[in-house]
């Protein structure tokens, strides 16, 4: 098991969100297809948003419950998740979809295993708040997808 304080793990969250932005950038640079760079610029965007939000965050809280320590190790690390994606020239916005759930799935996991290894209710709050931003992105980003496909 590893220790880490809350700020270390929004922090390496927010670094994780930047890497994922400049991704799906790469991404949307190397498609020939209109709606799937629409998709991956949106994304992009998406995450340019999180990466901010998650920064604000870092300065919004007290620093007592970022500097609370507590003992968790996720079972994977996105490198592992990122190896497994199914990256190719023709990918389709529904791939692309697929993708980005399965990204998102990373956080959504992280953060229900903070939730539920959290010694403390206000660090259990902190990470409920980031769980449910990320649920709330992945229906969203599902809602954009349907609205480019019907274009």
């Amino acid at each position: 098991m590893h220790f880490k304080t809350v700020k270390d793990v929004v922090n390496h969250s927010r670094q994780l969100h930047h890497q994922i932005s400049q991704f799906y950038h790469k991404l949307s640079e190397e498609s020939s297809k209109a709606r799937v760079c629409m998709l991956l610029e949106y994304l992009k965007r998406h995450e340019d948003h999180l990466e901010e939000t998650l920064s604000k965050f870092e300065q919004d809280k007290s620093q007592g419950v970022l500097e609370s320590w507590f003992q968790y190790a996720p079972d994977q690390n996105l490198s592992d998740v990122m190896s497994h994606l199914e990256v190719s020239e023709h990918m389709d916005t529904d791939d692309v979809v697929s993708m980005a759930l399965t990204l998102d799935d990373y956080f959504i996991d992280l953060y229900q295993g903070m939730v539920s290894n959290a010694s403390s209710s206000a660090v259990k709050a902190v990470f409920q708040n980031l769980l449910d931003m990320e649920e709330h992105d992945k229906i969203q980003i599902s809602k954009t997808a349907l609205q480019i496909n019907d274009m």
